[in-house]
This record gives C-alpha cells, structure tokens and sequence, in this order.
C-alpha cells in the first residue's frame, strides 16, 4: 500500500515540474533548473569558493532565503559546519596559517610566545 502513493508522488513531480530536481529546487529556493544552468554559467561552470569542476550545490543565507551562488558538495558541507559564521571562518583561516600565539610558561615567571601549529613534527599516522 505504500507504494503507490510514492508512485503517485513521483508522477506528479516529474508530470508537474519535469523532474525531483527542479521540484527541489523550485521548492526550496525558488529557483529551477535553467536559473541554476545561468547562475552556473556566470560563475564560469566551477564552484564559486575553489573553482572545482561541476559544482551541483546551491548554496544560500539561512537568515534571508536568497541564493549566493553554486558550490561544490565539499565547500557547501563546510560553509554549513562553519554555520555560515564569518568569524569562525576568520578564527580556521587564522589557524591554518598557524598564527594563534599564545604564551607558554618555559620558566618560572618566564613566558613566550608560541603557536601550537607550529615546530611540531607531525604525527607518525600521517
């Protein structure tokens, strides 16, 4: 019994808007698939954070709705695990480039600053 009312869905998603991607699309973002081929054709038909081949992510604010350009399936997860926070970006940008100094206590009253990313060895798993 739950087969046909999943059938019947599909048929009218591909019958009403061609297909499940340009429902989604439509759907979620107000936009179908030949506004996402033009968004995709002014970005040059690469993602618009590392320029990757064949982006397929519509990338959007969560606070407004509107849509800021086609990402890659990678650049996409990671702008949703920053939470699309500047700061935070800011702050891994920071420490990818290993300049979160700190002081470390090397003698009694006697400090220095030092970045924890930096003059490690790295690790024997990688």
């Amino acid at each position: 019994m739950l087969q046909r009312p999943l059938k019947k869905g599909k048929e009218s998603r591909i019958r009403l808007h061609g297909g499940a991607r340009e429902y989604h699309l439509r759907r979620r973002y107000g936009v179908g698939e030949k506004k996402f081929q033009e968004l995709l054709a002014e970005q040059g038909g690469v993602c618009a954070i590392c320029g990757g081949a064949d982006p397929q992510h519509l990338d959007h604010d969560h606070r407004t709705g509107w849509v800021r350009g086609i990402l890659c399936f990678n650049c996409n997860g990671g702008l949703g695990r920053f939470r699309d926070s500047p700061m935070r970006l800011a702050r891994a940008i920071t420490y990818l480039r290993g300049t979160t100094w700190q002081r470390a206590l090397i003698h009694p009253g006697v400090y220095q600053m030092c970045s924890p990313t930096r003059g490690r060895p790295p690790s024997r798993r990688s």
